[in-house]
């Protein structure tokens, strides 16, 4: 039982930070774009907006993997 509850728990830790990547990531710049007057879509920007994104869906990935470890 301690085991199952300890992984759940690092599948949760996992999955909120994928959370706040996915948000810093996608949502922020997305915002902030739509709240400039004339939005430039700078390359550097929209790379970094990838890469918080892949990062996200990984850890998020990564959180279900350690789900696999559950005992019945």
């Amino acid at each position: 039982m301690i085991h199952n509850e300890q992984t759940k728990l690092t599948a949760t830790a996992l999955n909120n930070t994928a959370v706040a990547f996915l948000v810093a990531g996608f949502v922020a710049p997305l915002i902030n774009y739509a709240q400039q007057p004339e939005p430039l879509a700078d390359g550097k920007a929209i790379l970094l907006s990838i890469i918080w994104v892949v990062v996200g869906l990984t850890l998020h990935i990564v959180a279900r993997l350690v789900l696999r470890r559950l005992r019945p």
